[in-house]
Order: C-alpha cells, then sequence, then structure tokens
C-alpha cells in the first residue's frame, strides 16, 4: 500500500498550485522517481506541461504529455501512466492508487478543491491508510 501525503496549501489559487505540483514533481525526479501527474482536465495538463519547459531557465525538466514507452521521468496526462509517484491534481480518487508507491495530493484553500480534497482523505482513511498532512504556509519555499 503507498504513502499517501497531502499538501496543504495557505493560497486558494490554480497558480499556487500547479508551481507547488511542478516544484515537486522536480525533486521527486531528481530523488530518482517516475512521476505520473494526474490532472482531469487537458487544458490543466498543458499549463503544467508548459510551466516545467519554463519552471527552471537554467536546466532541462524532462517530461511529457505521454509515455509511450514507459521512460519519460514525468508523465501529465488524464489517463493513468507509469510512475512510482503520483501527484493526483484531479477531483477524484485515482483508480490505481494502491498499485502506487506514493501519493501526493495537493489542497489549496480554494473551496472546490478542499472538499473535494477532504472527501479523498475519508477515502484514503476508510481504505486502511492515514495520510500525513503537511501546511505549506510559505509556496517559495516548499
Amino acid at each position: 500500500m503507498p504513502r499517501i501525503d497531502f499538501y496543504i496549501l495557505a493560497a486558494d489559487t490554480t497558480e499556487a498550485r500547479t508551481h507547488f505540483c511542478c516544484r515537486l514533481a522536480t525533486k521527486a525526479w531528481r530523488d530518482g522517481h517516475r512521476v505520473f501527474i494526474r490532472t482531469d482536465s487537458e487544458a490543466t495538463a498543458d499549463a503544467i506541461d508548459a510551466l516545467l519547459w519554463t519552471a527552471q531557465p537554467s536546466s532541462f525538466i524532462p517530461h511529457g504529455r505521454q509515455s509511450h514507452d514507459g521512460e519519460t521521468p514525468i508523465v501529465i496526462d488524464t489517463a493513468p501512466q507509469p510512475g512510482d509517484l503520483l501527484i493526483n491534481l484531479a477531483q477524484d480518487m485515482p483508480e490505481d492508487w494502491q498499485q502506487r508507491q506514493r501519493i501526493a495530493e495537493i489542497i489549496t484553500a480554494n473551496p472546490e478543491i478542499r472538499d473535494a480534497g477532504r472527501q479523498r482523505y475519508r477515502e484514503y482513511h476508510r481504505a486502511g491508510k492515514k495520510p500525513h498532512t503537511h501546511d505549506i504556509a510559505d509556496q517559495e519555499h516548499a
């Protein structure tokens, strides 16, 4: 069963959530993880894809929208893709969550995001997992 981490952001914007997602994915990749960023819309996937191209002008963060060969270190998609770390930006539970090593849920102060996150927290708990929570007050040091 995977380790589940909820990152609770003080901000309520989509931008704060996507920026934190990119920082978390980059750190995980540098630590040797294969990352799947699950979104619930093509628009969100496109925004994260674009942000990863520009997030660090002095370095390249290898990523793609799909991993046909299973070798892309960071994959952004709405459909399941390989990766030991799943960053869930969708509003529902990932169907394959039990097959992952780690799951990261990024929650903002936006009421819709927060309420959906609370529901997923309860679902993980009912499945026998005790998610870890991290309050992220300062976005720049996350």
